[in-house]
């Protein structure tokens, strides 16, 4: 069937759409908020499990078991993926969900250094280990959902998954506000940085029951004795090229988010920057980025996918030198500077999830944006806070983290040659009826 052929739905979403729509964006609210609060209270993670006489700062030794958690999500995305692929969307998008949550919520309830020596830092890399597992199935298995549940729509899908992250997101950067303003230093030492894990873990067990009443999405369930039996084994073999543009877009997402929200909120108290200023404007920054994403991925449904975040790669490399250099030498407002970030990194933002789905068809979509993204990701977002810190160190120029945005930003832009060149709705429409009606089965 041509792609002219191809049946182009233009109703609203139904109720059903909408419900799955909003519960699957639970998932990547749960990994973002997980993520922010780690970042936002890094430092009292620091102090808490590890001893102030170690060889490295407390901070840098708690972002490395942030970074380590990230490389755990790769793998997990490789197992999710392909569980996903081979037996349903639905039962792989619900249990990991729980585990996810259990570990957030034993994160919450650690006893510290002083209380259990080294036992309690190797927990705590555990955890992040087991977490880092089971997120890595949680944002994939979302845009997958949203794709393939409203075809002819699926960038502005899209956005709603990643608006409700940015709702994670604003959750968590109001808890370090609210702290901030209503405890001392010592409680936030004390207690104070484990009440955000522990709302992260209850958000947690309520998107478990809640996927727990999603249906299988209609193009997995179309495909019926289509589906590949080795989904992983054929994504490798005939996918590489679309898996390598995926990771490559992403890197570019991961290192905005790593480096201007979690690096940003301990690397603004280096500056001596005040933490209630430094929350605010973090807040204003969630709230911008939350409104412009919906407004550039429901453009991504217009135009191609593909210029706007071509567009986006090179705003982050001009823009870039301006964060680091106005903010470094307390040149500019916070909440100014914060608020342009939004803008530009929703170009990103907005458009890789579903740019990356439209790369494969439904018989290894799961498989390929897991992989893609998690790598991705796992390369950036969970680096880029220690590799920033120790590009600080090794230079001595507070501004050195600009390098590693600048970086990201060129590679995205190389990237974004390599993605679908078609938009709307008509090419995952395409694709899924490729995948309807020509998956091969391997033996």
């Amino acid at each position: 069937m041509t792609s002219s052929s191809l049946p182009m739905r233009t109703e609203p979403m139904r109720a059903r759409q909408r419900w799955t729509i909003l519960v699957t964006s639970t998932s990547g609210a749960l990994e973002t908020f997980d993520v922010v609060i780690y970042g936002f209270f890094a430092q009292e993670i620091g102090r808490a499990f590890f001893p102030a006489s170690a060889a490295l700062s407390t901070v840098t030794l708690s972002f490395a078991v942030f970074a380590l958690g990230f490389l755990a999500r790769p793998l997990g995305g490789l197992f999710f993926g392909h569980l996903g692929d081979r037996y349903g969307r639905r039962r792989v998008f619900a249990w990991s969900a729980i585990v996810a949550a259990l570990s957030t919520l034993l994160i919450a309830s650690l006893p510290t250094y002083r209380m259990w020596g080294v036992a309690a830092p190797f927990l705590l890399l555990t955890l992040r280990l087991t977490q880092g597992f089971c997120v890595g199935g949680e944002l994939p298995g979302a845009i997958v959902y949203a794709v393939e549940t409203e075809r002819m729509k699926p960038g502005f899908s899209c956005g709603i998954v990643f608006f409700a992250v940015n709702m994670a997101l604003l959750l968590a950067v109001g808890i370090n506000l609210v702290e901030q303003r209503t405890l001392t230093p010592a409680q936030i030492d004390t207690f104070g940085w484990r009440i955000g894990f522990l709302a992260g873990g209850v958000i947690g067990l309520l998107s478990f029951v809640l996927r727990r009443t999603l249906p299988e999405t209609d193009a997995y369930a179309r495909a019926g004795d289509a589906r590949e039996r080795k989904p992983l084994s054929v994504l490798l073999r005939d996918y590489r090229r679309p898996v390598v543009v995926g990771m490559v877009a992403s890197m570019l997402v991961g290192l905005s988010n790593g480096l201007l929200v979690t690096h940003a909120a301990a690397w603004l108290r280096l500056l001596h920057y005040e933490p209630q200023r430094i929350a605010a404007a973090q807040t204003l920054h969630v709230v911008a980025i939350s409104a412009c994403m919906l407004l550039i991925a429901r453009m991504g449904d217009v135009v191609p996918r593909r210029y706007l975040f071509r567009a986006g790669a090179v705003l982050a490399a001009l823009f870039a030198p301006v964060f680091y250099l106005t903010l470094a030498r307390h040149q500019a407002d916070l909440r100014v500077v914060f608020l342009m970030a939004a803008v530009v990194a929703s170009f990103a933002n907005g458009t890789f999830a579903c740019a990356i789905a439209e790369l494969f068809p439904v018989g290894v979509r799961y498989s390929g944006v897991a992989l893609a993204i998690n790598v991705g990701l796992a390369m950036t977002m969970g680096v880029a806070p220690l590799g920033a810190n120790m590009l600080i160190a090794r230079t001595g120029s507070m501004e050195a983290p600009v390098f590693l945005l600048v970086f990201g930003a060129v590679l995205a832009f190389v990237a974004s040659f390599g993605m679908k060149r078609s938009w709307g709705g008509r090419e995952v429409a395409q694709s899924d009826e490729a995948g309807d009606a020509g998956s091969v089965v391997v033996k």
